[in-house]
């Protein structure tokens, strides 16, 4: 009878910290409603730390229905054309362009950008920071994207 009793509690325990984990990976990303513009929705991941060569920062996504951003506390440095993103070792997706100093914006690769999230694990960011001199080189970051798929479709507010 011990022996039963000691194995319902294991069970008991396990299932709760698989509960946990599984709550702990879908919060890094989560669904945030803007209320500039109308009704729409936002995905945000968690923010991550990340050294703009001086100092930690944090870098996080910011995903909405045409663009991905990755959005720094720091000002971002274009002028070597490297900041950019990768999912898991697949392509280099360089940035489209730099907005408001510190976010980088992908939009032309949207749809590839969408189908690699879904499908990855981890994807990592590549930030190149101002001043540029002296350079500090590119820094990185990296994201789980567990929960992005939940996120994503959750994301379908106002619409």
């Amino acid at each position: 009878m011990r022996a039963v009793f000691d194995i319902v509690i294991v069970a008991l325990v396990a299932s709760a910290l698989s509960g946990m984990a599984n709550a702990a990976r879908a919060a890094e990303w989560e669904v945030k409603t803007v209320s500039e513009g109308g009704n729409s929705c936002v995905i945000v991941s968690q923010k991550k730390p990340i050294s703009d060569g001086y100092q930690e920062v944090t870098a996080q996504f910011v995903v909405d229905g045409k663009t991905f951003a990755i959005q720094s506390d720091s000002v971002l440095d274009p002028s070597f054309n490297d900041i950019g993103l990768r999912v898991g070792g697949k392509e280099f997706f360089k940035a489209d362009k730099i907005a408001k100093d510190r976010q980088a914006i992908f939009e032309s690769e949207y749809a590839s950008l969408v189908k690699l999230f879904k499908a990855g694990l981890v994807g990592s960011v590549q930030l190149r920071f101002w001043p540029t001199w002296p350079t500090k080189g590119p820094q990185t970051a990296s994201f789980s994207l567990i929960g992005f798929t939940r996120a994503y479709e959750e994301a379908r507010c106002g619409q």
